[in-house]
């Protein structure tokens, strides 16, 4: 199958598989396996996503997963099985709606607070924030890329939100004393502009338990898949 073909093939479920046909369009997803009924993507040399429409589709499909990958985004049912009778060591599956904004035009920012690229010099308050244990020379990177950015009231570092490594949308902190403004609203908006001026369909995903973030995600015009994504691992690595 050639790239437009997989694409089709991706299309027919696109809130679903939005990451997959923006791993491919956006040139940050190796393409492993593509058939009429499977297609296997590997992104950032660490993890690979599958769908496909049978079990045993899959199955053949993941014997093309890279020797030491084994972490998987799967986006159904039966390509989550097949991850699973083909890497038993694998344990935990968690379960996630993709959502993503169909528009193409830049988006009205909600005036309660200023917006500007992510300081380096905060990199430790990120950290410190959002994750704990993270590689610092990674969020640097996205910072220096412009992928991070930071909401600021009254002069006052408030909140801030960026890109993951593999292009989906994130990160999104708002600190405890500038919630309930609309802050996490308006940086939200401000990464799907961001994301819109360089070509990209803005997308994220949320776990399946979070109900109120659906809401968020849906008030704000993005389209939410009806099927969920599980991201699968084995729990103690």
């Amino acid at each position: 199958m050639n790239e437009q073909e997989i694409l089709a093939y991706l299309e027919q479920d696109r809130p679903l598989r939005i990451d997959m046909i923006e791993g491919i369009r956006r040139k940050n997803a190796k393409i492993l396996y593509a058939g009429p009924d499977a297609v296997l993507l590997c992104k950032m040399d660490r993890f690979c996503l599958l769908v496909s429409d049978t079990v045993e589709a899959g199955i053949k499909a993941l014997q093309a997963t890279p020797e030491g990958c084994r972490v998987f985004v799967t986006h159904n049912e039966a390509s989550k099985e097949a991850v699973f009778r083909t890497f038993p060591e694998i344990n935990h599956a968690s379960a996630c709606w993709q959502a993503y904004y169909p528009g193409t035009e830049p988006i009205p920012v909600p005036d309660v607070c200023e917006i500007k690229p992510f300081p380096p010099e905060e990199l430790k308050l990120l950290l410190s924030v959002y994750d704990p244990d993270g590689d610092p020379e990674r969020y640097r990177e996205r910072i220096e890329r412009g992928d991070v950015l930071a909401a600021y009231r009254d002069g006052e570092l408030a909140g801030f939100i960026g890109f993951h490594g593999d292009g989906s949308g994130g990160m999104l902190e708002v600190l405890p004393k500038f919630r309930r403004l609309g802050i996490g609203s308006a940086l939200e908006i401000t990464l799907h502009n961001l994301a819109i001026s360089r070509g990209w369909t803005p997308y994220g995903q949320i776990y399946t338990h979070n109900i109120a973030s659906r809401k968020l995600q849906e008030s704000l015009g993005m389209v939410v898949s009806d099927g969920a994504i599980y991201w699968m691992y084995h729990k103690d690595e």
